[in-house]
Parts: C-alpha cells; sequence; structure tokens
C-alpha cells in the first residue's frame, strides 16, 4: 500500500511540475536591429500652431531619413532623401514666365548611436551626399521689341562629411530630434542662355526680324555646407 501511495505522488508530482513549466511566460527575444523612419515636421508644426509669418529658411534638404541600426553595438547605416519637384507659371500683363525645377538631394553613411538615458540618445557619423539640380526658366517680355528668354541650368555635386544629431523619444516608438553636419561637395555648374529679340518689320507687309544671342556657361564648383540644429525630426521606430 505505502508503495502504491508513493508512486502516485511521484507522478502527481511530475505532472504539476509539467504544468507550471507551461505557465511559465515565454521571454521574447530581443531584436537584432532596429529601423527608424523620420521626416520633416517643421512645416506641420507652423500650420499647427500658426506660425505663418515665419519665413525663416531651412538648410537640411534631406526631407526624409531611414536608418538601420545595430541594436548591441549600436552601429548603422542611414539614408537621408530630399526631392523637391516645382513647375508655377507668373503673368502680369507685361512678362510671361514659366518655371521649372528638379531637384534631388541624396545621402549614405555610417553612424554610432549613444544611449545617455531613457529619454534621450545621440549619434555621429559621416555621410556621402550627392545632388542634382536641374531648372528651367522662360520669359516673355511684351513690348515694341518683344523678348524671349531661356534659361537651362544645371548644378551636379557630390562630396563628403560629418553630422551629430540628438533625439528625445517621447514613447518607445515615437522620437523627436534634430541634427547638424557639415558637408565638403565639389561638382560641375551648366548653364545656357538663349535670348531671343522680335522687332517689328519697317513698312506694313514687312516680316517681323529674329535675333538671338546664346551664351553658355561651364563652371566647376567647389564649397563646404553647414547645416545648423534647425530642422527637426518626426521619426518612428520599429
Amino acid at each position: 500500500m505505502l508503495k502504491k501511495i508513493t508512486f502516485t505522488a511521484a507522478i502527481a508530482a511530475c505532472f504539476t511540475s509539467i504544468a507550471n513549466a507551461q505557465d511559465e511566460p515565454a521571454i521574447p527575444k530581443q531584436k537584432m536591429f532596429e529601423h527608424q523612419v523620420g521626416v520633416q515636421a517643421n512645416e506641420l508644426i507652423r500650420q499647427v500652431f500658426n506660425f505663418n509669418n515665419n519665413n525663416n529658411t531651412l538648410n537640411n534638404p534631406y526631407l526624409l531619413t531611414y536608418s538601420l541600426n545595430w541594436r548591441k553595438p549600436g552601429i548603422g547605416i542611414r539614408l537621408g532623401v530630399g526631392p523637391d519637384f516645382r513647375s508655377f507659371k507668373d503673368d502680369d500683363g507685361i512678362v510671361q514666365q514659366e518655371n521649372n525645377i528638379n531637384v534631388m538631394n541624396l545621402r549614405l553613411g555610417l553612424e554610432k548611436t549613444f544611449i545617455l538615458s531613457d529619454k534621450w540618445s545621440a549619434g555621429a557619423g559621416v555621410d556621402y551626399v550627392f545632388a542634382n539640380d536641374v531648372s528651367y526658366t522662360k520669359t516673355f517680355t511684351r513690348s515694341f521689341d518683344s523678348t524671349y528668354t531661356d534659361i537651362a541650368s544645371s548644378n551636379v555635386t557630390q562630396g563628403y562629411g560629418a553630422m551629430a544629431w540628438l533625439r528625445y523619444h517621447i514613447t518607445p516608438h515615437i522620437l523627436v530630434g534634430t541634427e547638424a553636419s557639415f558637408y565638403y561637395r565639389k561638382g560641375d555648374f551648366k548653364q545656357d542662355i538663349s535670348i531671343t529679340t522680335k522687332t517689328q518689320g519697317g513698312p506694313i507687309g514687312q516680316p517681323a526680324v529674329y535675333e538671338t544671342k546664346t551664351t553658355k556657361i561651364d563652371n566647376e564648383v567647389e564649397f563646404g555646407t553647414f547645416n545648423l540644429p534647425m530642422v527637426l525630426y518626426l521619426i518612428v521606430k520599429f
């Protein structure tokens, strides 16, 4: 009888141990990498708080940012994209002007993240930058001697530089931050200017006379740009 009781107690203890093990919550694995996607929020803040009279020019052209970081060492890659495509016309009755602007700014680099506290983090890194700025302006001036002016400009630069950023963690997945950078660039600036003048004919029946003058500019450009921490980014981390 004693043996049966002992055997039954042992079996009950095994089942109890298994049941307790199944009740323990599984420890989630910590992600090896984390993603951060950011967008400039300055214009949104102006609209929400009605800061329409603030005409400060933002010197950071990167509208969207993305970073992929290795969590444990805090090292990652970063990408910035800044498109600007605009087309507009203006006509005051005397001068008619048409403008087309196509700008693309890109950057790719490496960064290192530093955790300052539960709410603050900082980072620093190096970037390769590329910019392609193409614009076209067509102007027509109405007068006795009407004038047509066509200006085609192209400015292509590339370079490198250093950057640093600071971010505040509103929640574990929502952040706001700003950044500063210095980039050295080098490239080519090309511009074609064509001016056509229409002169009315002399006696009645004589055709008008058109005269066109063309100027070409082809220069190498070299400069450094310091981007102040004026841009505020809204960032989602996942």
